[in-house]
C-alpha cells in the first residue's frame, strides 16, 4: 500500500464499505425484493387510456389518374394509378382539397419522367413514393405527408 498506516486504513475501510453495499444490493434485489404481481384492472386501465389517446387520421383520396410513361420503344406505355396521402393530421385534408390540382400535375410530372421498368420494381414504387411525398411537402412548406398509399398501380 502507501506506507502511511491511517491512510492505508481509511482506504480499506472504504473499500470495504463499497463491497457490503453492493453486497447488500445485490442481496436486497435478488433475495427480498418481490415485484409486485401485474394487476388485470391496472393494465386494464392503461390500455384505455392508450386507445383514448390514439388518433387515426382520416387519408385523402386521389381519384384514378392514366399517366403516359416516358416509353423507349414505338409502343405507348401508361400508369393507371390511384392512391392516398396519409397527413399527420386530419385538418390537412383541406389544403389538400385546395391544392388538388396541383398535387395531380406533380403526380404527373413525377411519374412521365420514369421509366415503365423502374416503375415495375418495388424499388421503383418506393422511390415514386418519396419523390411525390418530398415534392409535394416542399411546395406545402412543412411535412404535411406521412405516407403515400397506392391502391391501385398498374403499368401497361
Amino acid at each position: 500500500m502507501t506506507g502511511n498506516k491511517t491512510f492505508d486504513t481509511v482506504l480499506l475501510s472504504l473499500a470495504s464499505l463499497a463491497t457490503a453495499g453492493a453486497l447488500g444490493i445485490f442481496v436486497y434485489s435478488e433475495m427480498l425484493y418481490k415485484r409486485p404481481l401485474p394487476s388485470d384492472k391496472r393494465q386494464k386501465e392503461a390500455l384505455i387510456a392508450d386507445s383514448q389517446q390514439a388518433v387515426i387520421v382520416e387519408n385523402f383520396k386521389i381519384d384514378k389518374m392514366i399517366i403516359n410513361l416516358n416509353a423507349q420503344t414505338s409502343r405507348l406505355r401508361f400508369l393507371d394509378i390511384q392512391m392516398f396521402l396519409v397527413p399527420f393530421k386530419t385538418e390537412y385534408n383541406e389544403t389538400f382539397k385546395e391544392q388538388i390540382s396541383f398535387i395531380k400535375d406533380a403526380i404527373i410530372d413525377i411519374t412521365s419522367n420514369m421509366q415503365p421498368d423502374d416503375l415495375n420494381t418495388v424499388a421503383g414504387k418506393v422511390l415514386l413514393e418519396e419523390r411525390i411525398k418530398n415534392r409535394l411537402n416542399d411546395f406545402f412548406g412543412k411535412s404535411l405527408i406521412k405516407e403515400i398509399l397506392f391502391s391501385r398501380f398498374v403499368v401497361q
